[in-house]
């Protein structure tokens, strides 16, 4: 059985409705959600970085 999602926050942007639920992060401790926003950071600049060199 599939855990049921604890949604913290719900809203629409236009016609889009966005859940947001903290299932994943709310055990995390402070230092788990720094390597993780870390990791996050990096792999959004490798991201954009091959995206500007993809489009010279």
């Amino acid at each position: 059985m599939t855990e049921q999602p604890n949604i913290v926050r719900d809203f629409k942007i236009g016609n889009t409705r966005i859940k947001i639920a903290d299932n994943y992060c709310a055990d995390k401790t402070a230092d788990d959600v720094k390597r993780i926003l870390q990791s996050v950071a990096e792999k959004a600049q490798r991201s954009l970085t091959a995206a500007v060199i993809a489009n010279r």
